[in-house]
């Protein structure tokens, strides 16, 4: 079971997901059909934190079903990237 709770600045649906290199990332908390594509214009994120380069939304042979980065979505991003002084107000 996923764990949703609300993004700090915008109130959207997120879960967090932890990526390989441990560390933790919000993601929408819908799921999303995708197939691989090395070109695809859409990035999402697998349950075990791995970015894929896709199509989305794809009705026929998807590949799976992944999220979308919330920092892709949220209207504010910019607020939870972390400063020059290295402090964060993310997770």
């Amino acid at each position: 079971m996923v764990n949703v709770q609300k993004c700090a600045k915008c109130g959207a649906p997120i879960v967090w997901l932890l990526t390989p290199a441990g560390r933790w990332m919000p993601a929408d908390a819908g799921l999303r059909r995708y197939r691989k594509n090395p070109k695809g214009k859409t990035t999402v994120v697998n349950s075990w934190g791995e970015m894929i380069r896709c199509d989305i939304d794809v009705d026929e042979n998807p590949d799976g079903m992944a999220r979308i980065p919330h920092w892709a979505t949220c209207p504010n991003a910019g607020d939870f990237r972390k400063s020059k002084g290295g402090q964060h107000s993310g997770r």
